[in-house]
């Protein structure tokens, strides 16, 4: 029997039965008295984008406009209007598969194309930010570091997609947003993704409940790992 775990993340899902499956066997640990983090359900949830923009949302945390559609005409209208809007996969990491459309056609096309293979359209008004987005770290009740990820070249700000990364002191509206939000999901660990939005304030785009930590690592030389294990066995001795 053991204490405890740290689950990293739910892994490839190619079924709802294999993420069923998934998702009782670690609650049935749970069930027998191991300590896990992040907990199958908070982890569930951060791993649907619109599911948890919308306990965000409720909660009082600034998101960007968000739409879930299962309609290309839909999809369409909301380009019209929003005049810039990010199409992305409802599940999904790296900013793969995520496109940025300012022509309404476009929109339609590839709303279309996603519909075609039974997945719904997750749609965003795109935020105008600086060549950047922040990425921050927390884990438990505090933040452990924060980043800028810089692409001069790109929208995409993701360290996988060829972001520089660059420490910085996050001020105390940035720390209220991040601790919040990771609570209001109930996260024991998370990588907070957020962008200054250049029409004002702080926007959260996602909240991962499985961060990758490279290039926050090599930017801080923070180990989240640590502190992860720490978090865990302070839980474990409650």
């Amino acid at each position: 029997m053991i204490d405890g775990g740290v689950v990293r993340n739910l892994g490839f899902i190619s079924s709802t039965e294999q993420l069923i499956k998934r998702f009782d066997t670690l609650k049935a640990m749970e069930n027998n008295g191991v300590t896990l983090i992040n907990r199958p359900e908070s982890m569930f949830i951060a791993r649907d984008k619109f599911s948890s923009l919308v306990k965000l949302k409720s909660a009082g945390i600034p998101i960007p406009e968000t739409a879930l559609v299962e309609s290309p005409f839909e999809a369409m209208r909301l380009a019209e209007r929003w005049k810039e809007v990010v199409i992305k996969p409802l599940v999904g990491s790296l900013g793969l598969g995520a496109v940025r459309v300012t022509d309404p056609d476009i929109a339609f096309r590839i709303a279309k194309s996603i519909l075609s293979v039974n997945q719904p359209v997750y749609i965003q008004k795109y935020v105008r930010k600086p060549e950047r987005d922040i990425r921050v770290f927390v884990v438990g009740d505090r933040i452990i570091g924060s980043i800028y990820r810089i692409n001069k070249t790109s929208w995409k700000t993701n360290v996988a997609q060829g972001a520089l990364t660059q420490v910085i002191l996050p001020d105390k509206y940035l720390e209220e947003i991040a601790l919040k939000s990771t609570t209001v999901l109930g996260l024991d660990y998370a990588g907070l993704d957020i962008v200054e939005d250049l029409d004002g304030g702080y926007k959260v785009l996602e909240v991962n409940a499985a961060p990758l930590w490279k290039g926050f690592y090599q930017a801080t030389n923070v180990n989240p790992a640590k502190y992860i294990i720490q978090h865990l066995i302070q839980k474990i001795k409650k």
